[in-house]
C-alpha cells in the first residue's frame, strides 16, 4: 500500500515511452517520413488512456483533491501548475493523432507538424514529472497521513479497474516491454 511509489514507478513507464517516441522522431528525421504508424498507434494509445485517464486520473481524482484537504493550494500552488500541464499534455496527444491522421491520408506536409509536437511533449512530460517527483510526492508523503494513503491505495485500484479495465494496465506494460526491445536495445 504505497499509492506514491506507485506513481513513481508509473513515470518511470511515461519515461519509458518519451525515449521510445524520441527515437521514432529520430527515425522520421532521417527519413524524412512516418514509417512506424502500428507504433504511434500503440504510444498514442498509451499516452491517452495509461497516463491521461489513469495516472492523471489518479492524481486528479484523488491526490491533488487529498493534498488540496491538508492545505496544498490549488491556485498559485503546484496543484494547479500540474493541472494546467495536465491539459496542454492533453492538446499535444490530440494534434499527434490528428497529424498522423492526416499522413496516413496522404499529406505528407504534417510530417513536421507531428515531430514539432511530438518534441513538445516529450518536454512538457519530463519536465513534468520532474515537478511531481521532486515537489509533489514528497508533500504528499510529508503530509498525508496512513489513513489517507490507504484511501488512494484504494481508489488507485478502483480506477485502475473502472476507467481502464481490468488487465489493461499489465497489457499496456507488456507492449512497452516490446517497443523496448525494438527501440531502447
Amino acid at each position: 500500500m504505497q499509492p506514491i511509489k506507485d506513481l513513481k514507478m508509473e513515470h518511470d513507464a511515461v519515461r519509458m515511452t518519451l525515449r521510445i517516441l524520441d527515437k521514432i522522431c529520430q527515425q522520421i528525421e532521417k527519413s524524412g517520413e512516418i514509417i512506424d504508424f502500428q507504433q504511434l498507434d500503440q504510444l498514442l494509445e498509451f499516452f491517452k488512456v495509461f497516463v491521461d485517464k489513469c495516472h492523471h486520473g489518479k492524481e486528479e481524482e484523488l491526490l491533488f483533491p487529498a493534498l488540496e484537504k491538508v492545505g496544498v493550494s490549488r491556485e498559485g500552488g503546484p496543484i494547479g501548475v500540474l493541472l494546467h500541464e495536465h491539459q496542454q499534455g492533453r492538446e499535444y496527444v490530440q494534434a499527434m493523432n490528428a497529424a498522423l491522421a492526416q499522413y496516413t491520408k496522404g499529406d505528407p506536409s504534417v510530417v513536421n507538424e507531428f515531430m514539432k509536437t511530438a518534441k513538445g511533449y516529450i518536454n512538457l512530460l519530463n519536465q513534468h514529472i520532474e515537478k511531481e517527483n521532486g515537489v509533489l510526492f514528497p508533500l504528499a508523503e510529508k503530509h498525508l497521513s496512513a489513513q489517507a494513503h490507504e484511501k488512494l491505495w484504494e481508489g488507485f485500484g478502483m480506477i485502475e479497474t473502472q476507467k481502464i479495465g481490468v488487465g489493461r494496465h499489465d497489457e499496456f506494460h507488456k507492449m512497452l516491454d516490446k517497443l523496448e526491445s525494438v527501440y531502447l536495445k
